[in-house]
């Protein structure tokens, strides 16, 4: 009983602390930290169930493991992907150019949204509020985060900043 009783207790502190994590957040990256909340109490309530002997073990432990087996498929698959076309882009024998060799200043100063007396300060800031929306893990596309990227680099390397 008192294991039960500690168990709770730790779940409940960790599910405030986790609340209290998200609220100190944007608003508009708290969705995904919602999903990940959801996800993770409906694992730790089958848990919870399997150790009070309402649902049979296996199924907690299955239940419990589910959101991490989905992850690391994600990341195998991810790797597998990345791996093969590293390997074609190495069977082929050509390499990729960089894309920032053809931008030129004016260029990653359109890009970023900035004038030509940009402050180092600036071209960071302007960088950052983009990538924040265009950034591929919140839906953007690659190729434009790689051009913003690439325009920051192109700025800050400049001797003019």
């Amino acid at each position: 009983m008192i294991i039960r009783l500690l168990f709770a207790a730790v779940v409940l502190y960790g599910l405030y602390r986790f609340v209290k994590l998200v609220q100190s957040k944007p608003a508009k990256e708290r969705r995904a930290y919602y999903v990940t909340l959801v996800i993770g109490l409906s694992a730790a309530a089958l848990v919870l169930l399997s150790l009070t002997g309402r649902v049979p073990w296996i199924a907690g432990l299955i239940g419990g493991a589910l959101p991490f087996i989905r992850q690391l498929a994600l990341k195998y698959a991810y790797n597998k992907i990345g791996a093969s076309k590293q390997q074609d882009e190495n069977s082929q024998g050509q390499s990729k150019p960089k894309s920032n060799s053809a931008m030129n200043r004016a260029q990653a100063l359109s890009i970023l949204g900035l004038k030509a007396d940009a402050s180092k300060d600036d071209i960071i800031a302007a960088h950052r509020k983009l990538m924040q929306k265009i950034h591929p893990d919140r839906g953007g596309n690659d190729f434009l985060a790689s051009q913003i990227n690439d325009a920051k680099d192109i700025l800050l390397d400049d001797p003019k900043v």
